[in-house]
């Protein structure tokens, strides 16, 4: 499987120097990791917000700086919320032998039965724990939810994962569930208490 390529250029972390970058339209980072000096780097901002569209933030990364290729995955992505931009990112150099935990997506597919009822699905689980070989990380892990009716539970106990990797997370967390769907209550009048008249137009009686 071929892993996206994301190329980076050596930055000098002095002052003023984001301030340059983000007008060139790129994102300050830094990559670091086991026998791996901290490297400080820029990236081009569109081709960063491309791929983490098109693959997500969990993929296998093969990050090429000056010349160099290190297999990486985004530790943690630092974003400005009011301005829709990213403010920096840190990226991780993984071995390629050696087992990592990390999180994926769970994403529901289908149009739930007991949703077409009436009934409310639950998304309340939405990233599932996992170990694996860097090669075998998965972008997201899919539940089929079609069968679902009213009164419903998934759990990650119920998740299909792929066998070269290993669910950390406990097997009872719930998933998604469908909920009945609400009755509005309707008012009564109370006991011994009669009903309010409603006084009728005398143009309407006449």
């Amino acid at each position: 499987m071929e892993h996206p390529v994301l190329t980076a250029s050596i930055r000098v972390a002095k002052k003023g120097e984001n301030r340059r970058l983000k007008r060139d339209k790129k994102i300050p980072a830094v990559v670091y990791g086991k026998g791996l000096e901290n490297k400080y780097i820029a990236v081009d901002a569109g081709e960063f917000k491309k791929l983490i569209k098109t693959h997500g933030e969990v993929s296998l990364i093969d990050l090429h700086v000056n010349g160099d290729s290190f297999p990486v995955l985004i530790k943690e992505i630092q974003r400005n919320t009011l301005k829709d931009l990213i403010d920096h990112v840190d990226f991780f150099k993984v071995s390629m032998n050696e087992e990592i935990e990390y999180n994926a997506p769970i994403v529901l597919v289908g149009d739930a039965e007991g949703v077409k009822m009436g009934g409310i699905l639950q998304h309340q689980k939405r990233e599932i724990a996992l170990k694996a070989l860097p090669t075998n990380m998965l972008e997201s892990v899919e539940v089929d939810i079609s069968h679902m009716e009213i009164g419903d539970t998934i759990t990650v106990a119920d998740l299909k994962v792929d066998s070269t990797n290993t669910v950390l997370d406990d097997g009872d967390e719930i998933v998604a569930t469908i909920l009945a769907p609400k009755v509005e209550e309707v008012e009564t009048p109370a006991e011994g208490q009669e009903p309010e008249l409603v006084e009728r137009d005398k143009d309407e009686e006449e």
